[in-house]
């Protein structure tokens, strides 16, 4: 079930895994080294001991001084020592490794082998029986207990051997403080390196949890619209599948960019065909009942009323033609070419717009010469533009178009900044009746675009808070003129 648990929390609880079992084993190791230290110490000083007093009951076994023997190794059962280093039991055994004396003397009697005064003493017997003791050395016996053994020799004859005896249980008391120490200390440095374990951890598994929440959001929505904080830096493997995805993004991104621009052209086209085919039906009856309302006007003999009458319903007619104009943009294959000062008459006509509004109006125009593109559909894309500008600016804002000639494009670029417009408006911004334009009625933009469409150009916006720019680029050579 491991692998269902969130690198949110499996590499921080892995680091602090590993934090403790290496203080655990450093603890171990520390305890290890203290149990061998104690040992050594331990087995040091009965050497000491043992030489001790080999040295001083040598004359005793030398005169047969039972008392004067007993009397020496008698002595360091009553010094002051610590615990730990005192040994259980002494005794010294003569030539035929009986025992001579001993400070138990009822467990360990004298002049009786040691194994048959005491079993657990078997492997002393067994080593005097073979080898024999012939320098100091150390015996160990069943459970915790063992023996140091040093031969008492005077003028390089062997005269007996010391043995003392030893428990491990002793010093289990010193070594149970120093597990209470190295236990305390452990405890400290886990509270230490836990959290900073876990902190690291989480540090660490950051940039693959936000790489994995970013891929978690893909297909949740428009790819857009998914706001990532993925590491940029980093050449490791969590920098490049960053990197790798950044780029699947920007695919994405662009893949349905495209995708929305081609349903949109297709739906543009569709209203189109649908418009034209309309507008054309509308014409056809619309123009019959202009001249016949012309005709009874001139000759007829309407009354007052009856002619007040007429010329409403001739207003009304009139302002479905145009409407109905509107939506028709036809072609012509040929026009005059563009000139600057075309577009210069431009500026003439919106001043009046401009200076209602008190907007400011930064115009930079660098074309030179003719420029082949027809005038009147290019300057009709030019007015709507500037005129939907004036209108979205702020009372008092700033208004930008810039017109230049690049390779073989006229860009035209035009600027404001007043409000945005809406993402669920730029869907259908090109559509007829989207919204307030221009030419009042909802019509400027849809015949802007259907004049960059038939001059095959393109058109780009961008909206951001007090930022929304409209960039036309016309291919040069585009020799038809769009008429509405």
């Amino acid at each position: 079930m491991i692998e269902n648990i969130s690198y949110r929390y499996k590499v921080p609880l892995n680091i602090t895994l590993v934090v403790v079992l290496t203080a655990a084993v450093i603890a171990a190791t520390v305890l290890g080294q203290a149990w061998r230290d104690l040992e050594r110490d331990l087995y040091q000083n009965g050497q000491s001991l043992a030489r001790v007093l080999a040295h001083g009951v040598a004359p005793a076994l030398l005169q047969e001084d039972v008392w004067g023997a007993y009397e020496t190794i008698r002595a360091p059962m009553t010094v002051d020592m610590e615990p730990h280093l005192r040994p259980e039991s002494i005794m010294v055994l003569d030539e035929q490794d009986r025992i001579y004396i001993s400070t138990d003397p009822d467990r360990l009697p004298i002049l009786d082998r040691p194994a048959e005064a005491d079993a657990r003493l078997a492997p002393l017997g067994r080593l005097l029986a073979g080898e024999g003791v012939d320098g100091p050395e150390r015996l160990q016996l069943d459970g915790n207990e063992f023996l140091v053994l040093l031969p008492v020799e005077m003028d390089g004859s062997v005269l007996g051997t010391v043995v003392l005896g030893y428990s491990r249980d002793g010093f289990l008391p010193r070594f149970l403080g120093a597990v209470q120490q190295v236990l305390v200390t452990t405890f400290l440095i886990l509270l230490v390196l836990v959290p900073a374990g876990w902190w690291l951890g989480r540090r660490v598994a950051e940039p693959l949890l936000a790489l994995s929440d970013c891929m978690d959001k893909l297909g949740s929505g428009p790819a857009e619209e998914v706001t990532c904080r993925l590491r940029r830096s980093g050449k490791d493997e969590i920098g490049r599948l960053n990197r790798q995805f950044r780029a699947l993004m920007s695919e994405l991104q662009e893949k349905e960019a495209l995708e929305r621009e081609m349903v949109r052209a297709d739906r543009l086209a569709a209203i189109g065909r649908l418009t034209s085919g309309i507008a054309h039906e509308i014409n056809n009856p619309l123009g019959g009942m202009l001249n016949a309302l012309n005709t009874y006007k001139h000759h007829g003999a309407p009354d007052p009323f009856t002619l007040k009458t007429l010329s409403l319903v001739e207003r009304g007619l009139l302002q479905i033609r145009d409407i109905v104009g509107a939506l028709l943009v036809e072609t012509r294959l040929k026009g005059e070419d563009l000139w600057a000062e075309d577009l210069e008459d431009v500026r003439t006509l919106v001043a009046p717009d401009i200076r209602r509004k008190q907007v400011a109006l930064q115009w930079d125009n660098a074309l030179q010469g003719p420029v082949p593109l027809p005038s009147t559909p290019v300057r009709q894309v030019l007015i709507n533009l500037l005129l939907n500008a004036v209108r979205a600016a702020r009372q008092g804002g700033d208004v930008h178009c810039q017109l230049e000639r690049r390779d073989d494009w006229l860009r035209i670029r035009v600027w404001n900044d007043g409000d945005h417009i809406p993402a669920e408006r730029m869907e259908h911004l090109f559509e007829p009746f989207s919204g307030v334009s221009a030419v009042g009625n909802g019509l400027g933009l849809w015949v802007t675009y259907q004049i960059i469409e038939q001059l095959s150009g393109r058109i780009e916006v961008q909206s951001r808070p007090d930022d929304t720019e409209f960039l036309i680029q016309l291919p040069l050579g585009a020799r038809r003129e769009v008429m509405p």
